[in-house]
């Protein structure tokens, strides 16, 4: 996938993410049992969280550093999304919205600045197991936010909202 591809990707994911939370007032974005136990908010703040570490992959990954971010780690994604849920479930939502549009302007800036073959080359950084850039901006952001979009639409479409 081209970086142009790549970049559309991130925009429209997040114009359907944006879409499927439309018109839901702050309690209903705060209600627990759109996926288990977590709220729009929780997904939201979830979301965040992955993608911030892509961020700092992908600048790590451009000052040739081989990245330290949890996608990396021993942590096993199960174990990190508790333990980040726990973290942060007490947050304000009026940050959480912050930070899950900040987040996203940073992964845009950071896609900006590889080439088409630094995206696509799996090869290119040894440290990704044969697997390119694109497909871990994939997994980590539009991938990610597409399933959940996914998700909460049929928590909506459940609850007649």
């Amino acid at each position: 996938m081209s970086k142009e591809a790549v970049i559309s990707s991130l925009k429209t994911t997040r114009e359907s993410l944006l879409s499927a939370i439309e018109g839901l007032d702050n309690e209903t974005m705060l209600e627990p049992g759109v996926i288990g136990d977590w709220s729009i908010k929780d997904i939201l703040v979830h979301l965040s969280l992955w993608e911030a570490e892509l961020v700092t992959l992908l600048w790590q990954a451009r000052q040739g550093r081989r990245p330290t971010t949890a996608q990396l780690g021993d942590e096993s994604v199960d174990d990190l999304n508790a333990r980040w849920y726990q973290m942060h479930k007490d947050r304000d939502l009026a940050q959480v919205l912050d930070d899950f549009h900040a987040v996203r302007h940073q992964t845009l800036r950071r896609v900006d600045g590889f080439s088409d073959r630094e995206l696509t080359d799996p090869e290119l950084f040894p440290w990704l197991n044969g697997e390119s850039l694109e497909q871990w901006i994939d997994s980590d952001s539009f991938g990610h936010e597409a399933e959940h979009v996914a998700q909460i639409l049929t928590w909506r479409k459940s609850r007649g909202a």
